[in-house]
């Protein structure tokens, strides 16, 4: 046994006892801390490369999740329940004389005349002297964003927009009851090119929509959904896209909202309308013209 002792620790080889038992028990000691030490050297390693690692992916996930688009913008045109018909010309007396009287179906008519639904609007607010009232067309937006981070909406704008003088001279106006379960905003680009809010279930009515407001998206929130409507008063005017601006975590961005690729078009009423029918349950009377503004008929 001492030889093997003096072979695995040579300073054990003692004759006192005391001396030999106390050398062995601190070199053990020694052995014991080494090893713990290098343990713990070796998992503190592994521990920082695992931070790291997990960092590193991070990152990626993040670059990859900011990759592409914030979100996708579904559009399509509100073609449901249209309060006016508009129409480039006027009918003839022939086609007076079958319009006029008892409540008939139009459409035929409408389909001849290539006539385009719209929506009547009368957007106001009194603090801020808002007065907007014509005929507006409508597009129904569902926004969604896979994104993990999230996407705050807080702005929008018309981008490349052109008009010109409207061609519209007829009008034949049926208010329907209808309605649509989208948050909405009004552009009217006769007179400003901030989007005004719609929503009569607050006080934000006619005030700037984003004023007060914001989509939230991406980091699993709901997919929003939104009514845009816009009045030209007596033009007819064309536009790109709507030009959204949203902020994430590294800024404000922009991405643009299509009409399914193509752009979008507006129809406004002619200075001097030629036709103005009313259809009712009563049935279909004609009305004489006012200027666009006054929403003939049912003022």
């Amino acid at each position: 046994m001492d030889d093997v002792i003096a072979g695995v620790v040579p300073e054990a080889a003692d004759a006192d006892p005391r001396r030999r038992n106390r050398k062995i028990l601190i070199r053990l000691c020694w052995v014991v801390v080494s090893s713990l030490v290098l343990f713990l050297v070796a998992k503190g390693a592994e521990w920082l490369m695992a931070e790291h690692d997990a960092e590193v992916a991070s990152e990626a996930d993040d670059k990859v999740d900011r990759e592409g688009p914030a979100f996708s913008a579904s559009v399509r045109a509100d073609t449901e329940y249209p309060e006016a018909t508009l129409f480039d010309e006027p009918f003839s007396a022939e086609e007076k004389e079958h319009i006029i009287g008892p409540p008939k179906d139009l459409r035929p008519y409408s389909a001849a005349h290539h006539g385009r639904g719209v929506f009547v609007t009368d957007v106001w607010q009194e603090g801020m002297g808002v007065e907007t009232r014509g005929y507006a067309q409508a597009w129904l937006v569902d926004l969604i964003s896979d994104r993990k981070a999230a996407v705050v909406v807080n702005g929008m704008r018309m981008k490349g927009l052109q008009c010109a003088p409207a061609k519209v001279t007829t009008v034949i106006i049926h208010r329907f009851e209808g309605g649509a379960s989208y948050e909405g905003m009004l552009f009217d680009t006769s007179r400003s090119a901030t989007p005004l809010s719609t929503d009569q279930s607050d006080g934000d009515y006619g005030r700037p929509y984003f004023q007060h407001r914001k989509i939230d998206l991406g980091n699993g929130a709901t997919p929003g959904g939104l009514r845009i409507q816009v009045t030209s008063g007596t033009q007819d005017c064309t536009w790109k896209a709507f030009e959204v601006t949203y902020v994430d975590s590294e800024g404000t961005h922009t991405q643009d909202i299509t009409n399914n690729g193509k752009g979008f078009a507006v129809r406004g009423i002619a200075e001097k309308q030629k036709q103005v029918f009313e259809f009712s349950e009563s049935g279909i009377a004609e009305c004489a013209p006012k200027p666009p503004t006054s929403l003939p008929c049912i003022d």
